[in-house]
């Protein structure tokens, strides 16, 4: 094994005699958990970077501090193209901020260390401690006997600050996809706005979606305005129309009314009634995707009805019953206990629970708020003045309306 600060003091020679001096190594980030080295580079006569395959080395002697290859004249400029593709260790990882999925820590590369594995060199960790700085500004002096801080390269996710990186096709692990939002928001907050939008294009559009939920609206807004249009719209598609609404109300006018132009029209029509209501209001922090089901139905024409709309709604606890015709008005609600336990037959009438407390749009967010912590209930419908179901204040608001600012954002979410 061998640590890249003290690989690149070794020099590069040919079998006539010449030498030069290691200047990089080129890596396969797609090459499993442990990328292989799959180029060296050193200076050429004019000096400029040349590259040899790493098929080219012959031998390493560590004692000498050599790497001997065949011929030194095979080693070519690459392309600026081919250059600019490439994963350089001293270039691109060396000092970059990189990011340990399993300790969810974000730290500096200050030194990178491999092993040489049947002939074939691989990174096999990065070292965060601050005496790999000292050994490497010492050239090996000081510092040599003292511990190391690694981290195993296949909990390693590499971030290049390049929010484009991942859609133009560059190579990464992906493993903080397998976390939960939360964690990846956490996570998102320790890093750079660059580098957070960068890590969430890493993810599944969904679960991008739900990053964004959860984050704090400024990191939230930092974060969305480097993404590209295409994907921006996508991501604000799939948010909760609430959440969604709150980020829109931090943009820009012309930019928020843009990028409402742009949503499909269901989106397009939820967001449109949420930002009509001022932000201290009930309809202001209200979401407006809950799902309703005419009265009248048995339980299994209801199940039916809702096998559909459950699957988007961000609240699909409470099913709000309504009346059959306009201006279908608020009856009751069922919970889905009611509806998974009670038999197929009985009707939605006999099992919901009516004479319940609603919330008026124009209500005060605060009193909504409160009203719902002491109700203990998950959510209160938002109604207008002729019954209609206009949405639904969660508990999730409520807290973030009542709790103190530097609690809210630790406080569990009980609807994504």
């Amino acid at each position: 094994m061998v640590m890249f600060a003290e690989l690149r003091r070794f020099m590069v020679a040919d079998a006539r005699g010449r030498r030069t001096r290691l200047r990089d190594l080129a890596i396969d980030l797609a090459a499993g958990d442990y990328p292989s080295v799959t180029q060296i580079f050193v200076h050429d006569g004019q000096r400029r970077l040349a590259a040899l395959l790493w098929d080219a080395v012959e031998s390493i002697s560590w004692r000498e501090r050599t790497i001997r290859v065949a011929d030194l004249d095979a080693a070519q400029p690459p392309s600026p193209e081919a250059l600019a593709q490439a994963v350089l260790l001293r270039r691109d990882i060396l000092d970059a901020l990189v990011l340990d999925i399993q300790s969810q820590d974000a730290l500096r590369a200050n030194d990178l260390w491999l092993m040489q594995e049947d002939g074939v060199l691989r990174l096999r960790a990065v070292d965060a401690s601050p005496w790999a700085v000292l050994r490497r500004i010492s050239r090996g002096l000081l510092g040599r006997e003292a511990g190391r801080d690694l981290h195993d390269w296949r909990s390693i996710e590499f971030l290049r600050g390049d929010p484009s990186a991942a859609q133009a096709g560059r190579d990464y692990h992906r493993r903080v996809a397998h976390l939960p939002p939360g964690q990846i928001a956490s996570l998102m907050e320790s890093l750079p706005y660059l580098h957070a939008a960068e890590l969430l294009t890493l993810l599944p559009d969904p679960l991008a979606a739900d990053v964004l939920e959860v984050m704090a609206p400024e990191r939230r807004l930092q974060v969305f305005e480097e993404l590209d249009d295409d994907y921006a719209e996508r991501l604000l598609a799939l948010m909760a129309p609430d959440n969604a609404a709150d980020l829109l109300g931090q943009l820009p006018l012309e930019q928020a009314r843009r990028r409402v132009e742009d949503l499909p029209a269901p989106q397009r029509q939820r967001l449109i009634d949420l930002l009509r209501y001022p932000d201290d209001t009930a309809g202001g922090i209200m979401t407006n995707d809950v799902p309703t089901i005419p009265a009248g139905l048995t339980v299994r024409e209801a199940r039916e009805r809702l096998s559909g709309e459950l699957a988007t709604p961000d609240m699909p606890y409470y099913v709000y019953v309504v009346a059959p015709e306009p201006p279908h008005a608020l009856r009751g609600l069922v919970t889905l206990r009611d509806l998974v336990i009670a038999g197929d037959e009985r009707r939605l009438d006999e099992i919901m629970t009516s004479g319940l407390l609603v919330v008026r749009p124009l209500e005060s967010a605060r009193d909504a708020a409160q009203r719902i912590i002491d109700s203990q209930l998950l959510a209160l419908p938002v109604v207008a003045d002729d019954g209609r179901v206009l949405g639904a204040v969660t508990v999730d608001a409520a807290i973030a309306q009542a709790a103190p600012e530097s609690w809210r954002r630790q406080a569990p979410r009980v609807f994504s």
